[in-house]
């Protein structure tokens, strides 16, 4: 597995610096050299020509494999499935933010997208990482979780990811794409 430095794609829209805390449990991630996974998701305002972070996070292994865990059997299952039947046939390569990992879409024609990246401290880890998640399979993975796995996103989104009632739908938990 390769690594790199972590580029602007996985830094806080704000600072600019690299997210380095979990936001479950809060241990710092970068200067421990933990193992940790960053996801950004944006959304388009074409009126504005804009392209604005919705949420963004960092989270250390152990906090995604308990959120993993914690999944019903019936959405692991599904989204286990649905990403053997659709993760595209390419090279993965730093480009893998361009196009959807599992439908091939351009993310510059998605009005919705996700950037995901695995790091391991100040790095990020090439492999299939980091790669990019259209509104479409966002749509097509939603429709596979359980009442059960909804409502824990929705849990996690009311726990992590607060604002203003007018963002309700904005900060929709089914965008919380367990990956």
């Amino acid at each position: 597995m390769n690594e790199k430095s972590i580029d602007d794609r996985f830094r806080d829209s704000e600072t600019g610096k690299l997210i380095d805390h979990c936001l479950v449990c809060k241990s710092e991630l970068v200067l421990s050299g933990s193992e940790y996974f960053v996801e950004r998701i944006f959304r388009r305002v074409p009126d504005l020509e804009i392209i604005e972070p919705i949420f963004e996070y960092a989270m250390c292994k152990a906090c995604a494999e308990n959120m993993r865990n914690d999944l019903s059997k019936e959405s692991l299952r599904s989204i286990e499935a649905y990403f053997l039947n659709n993760l595209q046939k390419n090279e993965f390569t730093a480009s893998n933010t361009d196009t959807c990992l599992m439908t091939g879409k351009p993310i510059e024609s998605s009005a919705e997208f996700s950037f995901h990246a695995h790091c391991l401290g100040d790095k990020m880890m090439e492999s299939i990482f980091p790669y990019a998640i259209s509104d479409k399979a966002m749509d097509e993975i939603s429709e596979l979780l359980s009442q059960e796995t909804i409502d824990q996103l929705d849990d996690f989104k009311g726990k992590y990811f607060t604002g203003p009632p007018e963002l309700a739908d904005i900060l929709n938990p089914k965008r919380f794409v367990p990956l």
